[in-house]
């Protein structure tokens, strides 16, 4: 029993070692909406910043300049978080994670979704 105890104790280490790890934990992130300011105010990822698809290239660096930020992204489907990873790999940013829509986006941060 005590041996199933141990063990038990090990795999929630690490698995929550993994986890902390995966999602970066210690470093610095930072969650951005890519939708519209109209999608945005009908709910978005709370501590999340807006900035559009459009406007990314212009206005990460409004959120950070250094170019080893994590940068979770999401939007409505996906489709506009693709193209602004696209646009931030360009220009140098190193770890970008496209996390879908805003409701995968809020259950993987462990985040409300807030308006």
């Amino acid at each position: 029993m005590k041996m199933a105890k141990t063990m038990f104790l090990y795999l929630a280490f690490v698995l929550a070692f993994y986890v902390a790890t995966a999602f970066g934990a210690g470093k610095e992130s930072v969650v951005i909406d890519v939708r519209t300011e109209a999608e945005w105010n009908t709910g978005h990822v709370e501590g999340a910043r807006l900035i559009p698809h459009e406007r990314i290239g212009k206005d990460i660096g409004t959120v950070t300049g250094d170019k080893r930020t994590r940068i979770y992204l999401y939007c409505r489907t996906g489709r506009r978080t693709a193209l602004a990873f696209d646009v931030l790999k360009k220009a140098g940013y190193e770890d970008i994670i496209n996390l879908g829509t805003v409701e995968n986006a809020a259950k993987e941060l462990g985040r409300p979704i807030v308006k």
